[in-house]
């Protein structure tokens, strides 16, 4: 049976187009390159390659057979990474993009503890909210988000929240208070331009009430200022306005229609496997959720 480095020897002829080239990029001869050719075409009993004094070509059936070659390093190749990724210790520059206030709930008061768990690790945290090409930007890992990921990125469910619908009591007294969902068409709403569509509401019961934004914002620290300055009524996660409820300064709104539960994904690159540093901290992010 062919071994691993007969389908690499083939692999690399096809690539390289002469013995000489592939000679000199495994460092040995050509004539040394040219017996495992031979060998492999007297086990398989077929002809592979056509030679020429100028060129070595696949034949019809040569491309097939190295294109399983292919597939099979490509598999030969991920095993041993997963297998060397296990065995080593977590290291090098983990790139972790999270929103401010899912990192002030569950990040950054945890990140004392886990760099002294993994101490060759080095943190790189954004805190943004967007949604990046985690591929093209070279990102380990976006976390707390609840809108899907782009791309083809891998994504994980590791929690869920709430929304709930708030307004200051100064607002509240200028304004009255909405009874039902329909009473929102009336009042000032502020709403995240990252939500699509961001002039819909939907309730428990799936009642979907349209609306015309106050304002249109990018960024939920300042929704929430928005409306602690008693500029409208905003929808934000339960855990980024609980303080401001437990204080008094929001007043939360119509808790019996909107309790409805919104997934917080992690998403990754599309990989064969997932590197050993980025396993650790999601691994440790969920168990501080928890």
């Amino acid at each position: 049976m062919p071994d691993l480095s007969q389908m690499k020897t083939l692999v690399l002829v096809s690539e390289l187009g002469s013995l000489a080239a592939v000679a000199r990029k495994l460092g040995i001869s050509p004539a040394a390159i040219s017996k495992q050719l031979t060998r492999l075409e007297e086990e398989l009993g077929l002809q592979l390659l056509i030679r020429s004094t100028r060129r070595i070509e696949l034949t019809e059936i040569g491309i097939n057979y190295c294109n399983q070659c292919l597939r099979i390093l490509e598999e030969a190749d991920t095993a041993a990474a997963m297998i060397s990724q296990v065995k080593s210790t977590p290291r090098g520059t983990l790139k972790v993009v999270s929103g401010r206030h899912f990192a002030a709930s569950y990040i950054i008061p945890h990140m004392k503890e886990f760099l002294l768990q993994y101490p060759e690790i080095e943190l790189n945290l954004e805190l943004a909210e967007r949604v990046p090409d985690l591929n093209l930007e070279a990102i380990d890992l976006q976390i707390g988000m609840s809108i899907s990921a782009t791309g083809n990125a891998i994504q994980k469910k590791i929690a869920t929240t709430i929304y709930s619908f708030c307004a200051s009591p100064g607002y509240l007294k200028a304004f009255g208070t909405p009874e039902k969902p329909e009473d929102l068409k009336h009042h000032r709403y502020i709403t995240h331009s990252m939500r699509n569509p961001d002039n819909e509401l939907i309730f428990r019961d799936k009642q979907v009430i349209k609306i015309n934004p106050y304002i249109r914002v990018n960024d939920a620290q300042t929704m929430l200022n928005f409306a602690l300055e008693g500029l409208g009524v905003v929808k934000l996660h339960h855990y980024v306005v609980k303080e401001c409820l437990e204080r008094g300064l929001l007043k939360e709104l119509l808790k019996s229609y909107s309790n409805v539960e919104v997934p917080i994904y992690v998403a990754y690159p599309q990989r064969r496997y997932i590197s050993s540093k980025t396993r650790c901290f999601i691994d440790f992010i969920i168990e501080k959720i928890k």
